[in-house]
């Protein structure tokens, strides 16, 4: 989550922007750390099919956001794609698991690889609007106002977009170990994956420290228990 400050300078949002959007790069370089202390060297196979997997499920998005932008408004829009993420990315995770990672381990590591291509998408969009703050022709202005409706024009620093960071990966970590240890769980982590995102959404312009720390429990509560199931 990029945030800024609607009442600073837009020089000063900028730059904003940008830290918020450079920090959660740490994140997978402290996730991979922590799976190296966990399972040993790092498995570069399955990380990169982690992230192939996660781009496969945006492609498959981009119809979903297409015509749902046609034929609704912005924000029912959202709302669909918000709805199809689970659907597009868990059916993925469950082909990549059934027919190409072996081991809890690779399959750990592939969770890795997904969270860190996303973190990288993240870190894109938050420069991209970066750049956009300090432009004023009509497109950039209808996307600022956009922002603002979205409750991303807001002063939080980049603490919150880091935890929300953290807690994707315990919950794509977690998640890749339970459909590796019983596939059919796979129709669960539909439901939650789509339901977290539109919890994020509905609730983050309210309270975004109520919502990220509960996402946060959420993803230790998930990521515990795709380890547990690992036995």
């Amino acid at each position: 989550m990029t945030t800024i400050d609607p009442g600073a300078d837009v020089e000063t949002m900028a730059a904003q922007a940008r830290v918020n959007s450079l920090a959660v790069l740490g994140v997978p370089v402290a996730v991979f750390a922590a799976l190296v202390a966990w399972l040993g060297p790092p498995q570069v196979i399955p990380a990169a099919l982690g992230a192939a997997g996660w781009m496969i499920a945006l492609a498959l998005r981009q119809p979903v956001a297409l015509i749902a932008s046609r034929v609704t408004t912005k924000d029912r829009a959202m709302t669909v794609v918000g709805w199809a993420s689970g659907p597009a990315e868990e059916v993925v995770r469950l082909l990549l698991v059934l027919f190409l990672l072996r081991s809890g381990s690779a399959a750990a590591w592939a969770g890795a690889g997904w969270m860190a291509v996303e973190v990288a998408l993240v870190t894109v969009n938050g420069l991209m609007i970066a750049t956009l703050l300090t432009k004023d022709d009509p497109k950039s202005l209808e996307a600022k106002d956009f922002l603002r409706e979205q409750g991303m024009m807001q002063n939080y620093g980049p603490w919150w977009g880091v935890l929300e960071r953290f807690s994707a990966a315990g919950l794509h970590i977690g998640f890749t170990l339970l459909i590796f240890v019983q596939p059919w769980l796979v129709l669960v982590t539909i439901v939650v994956h789509s339901t977290t995102n539109m919890l994020v959404v509905r609730y983050g312009k309210r309270s975004i420290a109520l919502t990220e720390l509960a996402v946060l429990g959420w993803g230790v509560v998930v990521l515990t228990s795709g380890i547990a199931a690992l036995g």
